[in-house]
């Protein structure tokens, strides 16, 4: 059958409509999933002797099966629902053809150092921590480390990028839901999937040099920066239809804060990493790149936008 003007939305052919019922459903099934198996695969490691508490989150050193199910288990059971329990809600956001490509792909690789840069700043101007070039005895120059974690971090993040944006909010922007709040139900889905890795499967001493807070005060503060996070990121897919920047943006980040702290560049007095820390749960942080977040949301409305095919 022709296609005429009329059914073009977006330079795409009109797709099906939304069906609320089948996206709640969608979405209940990909967050228990998403949750659920992190502990799943930790009872597995456990029950086949794996060693757990070695491994790294800038390398696939250290990890173990159940970290590998871990992250691949969603996006496949998120490609299962796509294809098998049709929502009506969109694409996976694996496209490259969107407005303004060099634009979008330029803010994605300059926030972070610029933020990182900011953050260090402030940091050391207030006596919050010391910065040195030189890493810890025995560890790796900083500009070697975030190139040689770029490699395993694009892949990991192609994967955690389409679990929570490719799949996860476009599922969430078809509940109906308005403003922010699609993107905080994904940042708290985002922030559960997370909690296995920094209490099992990651070195309790890379964690103990990534914050200095017990963990009553950490995980609401993860949680914060986290959905922070998921705004940034939720409202680059939204705006951009494709996860690719936020794959970028992700990247970079990770690739550069990663070592600042692991490799002993950045040492916080106190708790000033509470305040001025480049991991995403200080305040500092929470303020920029969810201020970020909030802004491209506010230029969205303005333009009575929506998520971009």
């Amino acid at each position: 059958m022709m296609t005429t003007s009329a059914d073009l939305v977006d330079g795409a052919e009109r797709r099906p409509p939304v069906s609320r019922l089948r996206a709640r459903i969608n979405f209940a099934v990909f967050s228990a999933v998403t949750v659920g198996c992190g502990w799943l695969f930790v009872a597995l490691d456990r029950a086949a002797g794996e060693v757990t508490g070695a491994g790294s989150v800038s390398s696939a050193s250290g990890g173990t099966n159940g970290q590998g199910l871990w992250i691949a288990v969603p996006a496949l059971v998120a490609l299962a629902l796509h294809f098998l329990s049709r929502d009506g809600a969109g694409p996976l956001g694996f496209t490259l053809r969107f407005a303004g490509r060099a634009r979008w792909f330029a803010f994605a690789v300059l926030l972070s150092p610029v933020v990182t840069v900011a953050l260090v700043a402030a940091a050391t101007a207030t006596g919050a921590a010391t910065f040195s070039f030189a890493p810890r005895a025995g560890e790796t120059p900083l500009l070697v480390a975030v190139a040689a974690a770029l490699g395993f971090l694009l892949v990991k993040n192609l994967l955690e990028e389409f679990i929570f944006r490719g799949y996860g909010t476009r599922t969430a922007m078809a509940l109906g839901l308005r403003g922010v709040a699609p993107h905080v139900l994904v940042g708290l889905v985002w922030g559960l999937w997370h909690i296995p890795l920094y209490t099992v499967w990651m070195s309790q001493a890379d964690f103990r040099q990534s914050t200095t807070l017990s963990w009553s005060w950490y995980l609401p503060t993860f949680f914060a920066g986290i959905v922070a996070a998921a705004v940034l990121y939720g409202e680059m897919r939204v705006r951009t239809g494709s996860i690719w920047p936020g794959v970028v943006l992700h990247t970079v980040d990770n690739a550069l804060v990663t070592p600042l702290l692991l490799n002993g560049h950045l040492t916080f007095e106190g708790h000033g990493d509470a305040l001025f820390g480049v991991a995403p749960n200080s305040v500092a942080s929470i303020l920029l790149f969810g201020g970020a977040g909030l802004v491209l949301l506010r230029r969205r409305n303005r333009s009575g936008g929506h998520l971009e095919v």
